[in-house]
């Protein structure tokens, strides 16, 4: 590479983000324009903070920094694209009959999971593998022979592939990986002072080559992130590109969120990885706590903010039925374990219980939730219609909902019997309440996957050691590691491993 840049290695909690935007202050103190600034990244999720926290330092709108965008949206705008221009789901069904096939057009492998996984329908299983090797640059053949998916029929993926490009060919379309290499083709780029590549650990060959075509039209360019994260293998990402972009390299030294006693423990995982760069980084001066337990039935998790960690969302479930069996108020993939509008329209009841006067939006929320069949009816039938003419601020209180819009329920039954619900969701719902949940508030709990989970932290983290057999028998076991390291360092307090029976474990 020959043009100027700098590799910042950010390990966890080193505040990666905070030494990007100072990169950004001082440009701009320099008087360097906003739109001669670019902030790149894969993750949607990286670009979005970067916009927030440029734009509360520096009192600028997303408008300003045209050139603070995930590499997709990038990849659009430069050629012009407009929504008809990509594959939907139509078009999927379109090339489903013109193929004889059924496919859904569903791609993008799960990152939560972080595994390309053999479920979904056969056709689809083909384009994953025409789209990584694509993202890998890479021969059909080459990508075939390197995933040893043998059950797969190679003539057949070399049908598909034909009549794919065929299909976009004749009818204008791109896919969201066209977008990279259209843009890699067209080999233009606005002409920048600085760039920034933000989680640059994670990206793939064909993006690193798009990064190439920014970077030779940008004065100096920063690649950002950490190769003892790189947990995306399995989505085509070559580490190595990540650890060799730069021959200047800087450390980030003193994490601002892993205590001492966490520290050393994800140090003795680290430190298995065999291919990565060595770094040295202090912890904060606080010791926290690292606890092994056999389940979490003996966790006390009355107080704080927690979040429980899996090796993949089918362990993450169990994780969740769990919580769910004990009584516990959480939420998984962001969705609460009781559903916010089933926590409103409980709410709401209460309100009009204790004579609150509701509005129409409230009513129809409550309406919507409410039986109108059978014994246990409690609205007549055909109140949204007659809801549906007035006034949008109508204002209503019990009586008048009894008298002129149809509420049969009784003032004193519980708010549970108004609601559509099962009876394993009232018991759940009535064991959360007499624990003194706020169904509607965010739960203090959360369950998620070790990949979804990567950028963020808590206050406590619990570690689940189960795996699975294709992670545990992978000859390549860096990449374990790395996800586990990920794991570890989420923590900011008290980190509680939790032991795994099983045959395929990780083992601390």
């Amino acid at each position: 590479m020959t043009y100027p840049s700098e590799l910042i290695l950010g390990p966890p909690g080193c505040g990666k983000t905070h030494t990007l935007i100072e990169i950004v202050r001082d440009a701009l103190s320099r008087g360097v324009e906003p739109d001669r600034i670019g902030y790149v990244s894969f993750t949607k999720k990286a670009v979005t903070e970067a916009v927030e926290r440029a734009g509360s330092a520096f009192n600028l709108t997303p408008k300003s920094l045209p050139y603070f965008r995930t590499l997709h949206s990038l990849g659009y705008s430069g050629l012009g694209l407009s929504q008809s221009d990509l594959m939907a789901r139509e078009d999927w069904k379109e090339f489903s009959r013109m193929m004889g096939m059924n496919f859904d057009g569903i791609i993008a492998s799960d990152a939560d999971e972080g595994l390309i996984l053999p479920q979904g329908r056969d056709h689809d299983r083909y384009l994953r593998m025409i789209d990584r090797a694509a993202l890998r640059c890479v021969t059909l053949g080459e990508e075939y022979n390197d995933q040893r998916n043998y059950d797969l029929d190679f003539f057949m993926l070399f049908k598909i592939w034909r009549g794919l490009q065929k299909y976009k060919s004749d009818y204008g379309k791109v896919s969201f990986t066209d977008m990279i290499s259209g843009y890699v083709k067209q080999g233009s780029a606005p002409k920048l002072e600085i760039l920034i590549v933000d989680e640059a650990q994670d990206l793939v060959p064909l993006q690193w080559k798009m990064v190439e075509v920014l970077a030779q039209n940008s004065d100096k360019t920063y690649f950002a992130g950490d190769d003892d994260q790189a947990i995306h293998r399995w989505a085509g990402v070559d580490v190595n590109l990540f650890m060799n972009c730069s021959q200047n390299v800087r450390t980030l030294k003193k994490s601002y969120r892993l205590p001492r006693s966490a520290y050393d423990l994800a140090n003795s995982v680290v430190k298995r990885i065999h291919n990565r760069k060595q770094k040295a980084f202090d912890p904060m001066d606080r010791e926290g706590t690292v606890n092994f337990h056999m389940d979490t039935h003996n966790l006390d998790m009355s107080q704080g903010s927690w979040t429980l960690m899996s090796r993949t969302n089918s362990f993450a479930r169990d994780v969740a039925a769990d919580l769910r069996d004990q009584g516990l108020f959480y939420e998984i993939k962001g969705y609460p374990s009781v559903k916010l509008e089933v926590a409103e329209a409980i709410k709401i009841w209460e309100g009009l219980q204790r004579g609150d006067q509701i509005g129409l939006h409230e009513v129809k929320q409550l309406y919507q939730l409410a039986p109108k069949s059978g014994d246990g009816a409690v609205v007549k039938r055909g109140m949204k219609q007659l809801l549906e003419v007035e006034p949008v601020d109508s204002t209503y209180t019990y009586d008048s909902l009894v008298k002129n819009f149809g509420l049969l329920a009784d003032k004193n039954i519980e708010a549970l019997d108004m609601l559509r619900l099962g009876v394993d969701e009232k018991h759940y719902i009535r064991a959360l309440r007499r624990r003194g949940e706020i169904l509607t508030e965010r739960p203090r709990l959360k369950v998620s996957t070790f990949h979804a989970m990567k950028g963020g932290e808590d206050e406590n983290v619990v570690v689940h050691l189960d795996s699975t057999k294709v992670c545990v028998t992978n000859p390549d076991q860096d990449d374990e590691h790395r996800v586990f390291y990920v794991g570890l360092t989420r923590v900011k307090e008290n980190l509680h491993i939790i032991e795994s029976q099983k045959k395929y474990r990780y083992d601390i």
